[in-house]
């Protein structure tokens, strides 16, 4: 929407210009006194911030995500009013260090008592943590509940000082460059409900104190070096917890955390939707208390030392919908009961990969899981037959059975997988011919390599071919 908008309309409270085609505000918008909501983001608005706009006395929401305003307009957007709950300035291609007046914000940001949200992600900013919190004074530091500076170039390391955000709820320092360990005190945040420190560098053990937090629905510290072990106390108030119906996110995935997965089991009341353990360094058998996370949708496990048998308990996820369990050294068989992970026989994405030192038979009750997307079960010690069965998983995109033992000819039924885009079969022992199936002679050579000396190209309809390995297509001679 681009053009004039009829300036009449002088008693408006609450105005949504998003998503259009602007480049600067309209300048009848510093009439509306009245307004409560302004929203501005995803436009092209550049430039200065317009000085009439000092005139919105009332306003309680600017969304001005997705502008290009230059830093000399912060005093002005600031003083803009007092009432102030939620300053959107995402995606405003700020850099360098917080603009110039937020230095004076006892005068500007500090007096915004009533501010609860501001969202300053996705820009440039590369001051250090500690300077950016020593910022704001006065009431804001007890009034702010959302605070989110991610996706910038932020260093240091996370001060003390965060503690005197006292009301804050959800924190958002991911995607920056932070370094060092976290402050022993940083639980006494009791009521932060989202803390997400992922993907930046730091360090250390993570302090005990978090388990003063009164239940963060989001715990995310994946993609830094954080090491040690993780006990009970970390997660102290968490499992006092005796109903959340919210979803709850556990990830502590690509650290160097150790130990046993024993301290889940003290998690009985936590109804954890989500937990990501992946690339650490935690070991011993997977605990088997699983029975009593029945609300778990994600379970990634994936590049640790865990060994043993896989638990039975999994069983009875039956909201499961991506397990991975790859890259450990868990042994035995598959369970046959995994064919009670209801979830992945309903619509939606589910994924199994259980990539180890497992052996024995595919389970064929598995086929029974229709709606499965990814199934891995690469690089075990597998033998056997593919099931027969296999083409009932019809909604199946991608199937890796590479690296085994099995043995036998590629089923038929597996032509019924329409959805198949990759296949992988290599390095086994399957004799015989590729299913006729144009996607699945579509496959590159890779896909079927280490089953034996393959075919010739040759025609479908030539009923001379001999038997032996498996056969592969030439796209280039079918043209």
């Amino acid at each position: 929407m681009d053009g004039v908008i009829s300036s009449s309309l002088l008693d408006l409270s609450h105005l949504d210009l998003s998503r259009n085609q602007f480049t600067k505000i309209p300048g009848f918008v510093g009439s509306l006194k009245e307004l409560v909501y302004l929203n501005l983001s995803g436009n092209s608005i550049s430039g200065i911030f317009p000085y009439w706009l000092g005139n919105l006395s009332r306003l309680l929401s600017l969304d001005l995500i997705d502008s290009i305003f230059h830093s000399s307009t912060f005093p002005l957007l600031l003083n803009m009013s007092n009432k102030l709950t939620a300053l959107h300035l995402s995606k405003n291609h700020l850099n360098g260090t917080i603009p110039i007046s937020f230095a004076h914000m006892g005068s500007s940001l500090g007096n915004l008592c009533k501010l609860r949200t501001l969202l300053l992600n996705g820009n440039y900013i590369n001051e250090p943590l500690p300077v950016i919190l020593e910022k704001p004074s006065g009431c804001v530091k007890d009034s702010l509940q959302v605070l989110d500076l991610s996706v910038n170039q932020i260093k240091g390391s996370l001060p003390e000082i965060i503690t005197r955000f006292s009301s804050l709820k959800e924190l958002y320092l991911d995607d920056n460059k932070l370094d060092g360990v976290l402050p022993d005190n940083v639980g006494n945040l009791s009521s932060l409900a989202v803390l997400n420190l992922s993907r930046n560098k730091l360090t250390g053990s993570l302090p005990q104190s978090i388990g003063l937090m009164s239940g963060p629905k989001v715990l995310d510290v994946s993609s830094n070096s954080f090491n040690g072990f993780i006990s009970e106390i970390h997660f102290l108030k968490l499992s006092k917890l005796k109903f959340l119906f919210d979803t709850i996110v556990l990830n502590l995935s690509k650290n160097m955390f150790s130990g046993t997965l024993s301290t889940l089991c003290s998690l009985i009341n936590y109804n954890l939707n989500h937990v990501y353990l992946s690339d650490n360094q935690l070991s011993g058998n997977l605990p088997d208390c699983w029975m009593n996370f029945k609300q778990l949708i994600v379970l990634r496990l994936r590049s640790n030392e865990f060994f043993g048998n896989i638990p039975t308990t999994l069983c009875k996820l039956n909201h499961l919908q991506l397990l991975n369990l790859s890259l450990n050294h868990l042994s035995s068989t598959i369970p046959t009961c995994l064919q009670n992970l209801t979830a992945m026989t309903k619509k939606g994405s589910s994924n199994a990969t259980v990539n180890n030192n497992l052996s024995g038979e595919i389970p064929g009750e598995l086929t029974s899981l229709v709606e499965l997307v990814t199934l891995n079960l690469s690089r075990n010690l597998l033998s056997g037959i593919i099931p027969k069965e296999v083409g009932q998983l019809r909604a199946l995109e991608s199937l890796d059975l590479s690296t085994n033992r099995l043995s036998g000819e590629i089923p038929l039924s597996l032509a019924d997988c329409s959805f198949l885009s990759c296949l992988n079969l290599s390095n086994n022992n399957l004799p015989g011919k590729i299913p006729l199936s144009t996607q699945l002679q579509s496959f590159l050579v890779e896909s079927y390599m280490g089953n034996g000396l393959p075919f010739n190209a040759i025609c479908p309809e030539d009923e001379k071919q001999q038997d032996g390995g498996v056969e592969h297509s030439n796209l280039d001679d079918e043209k």
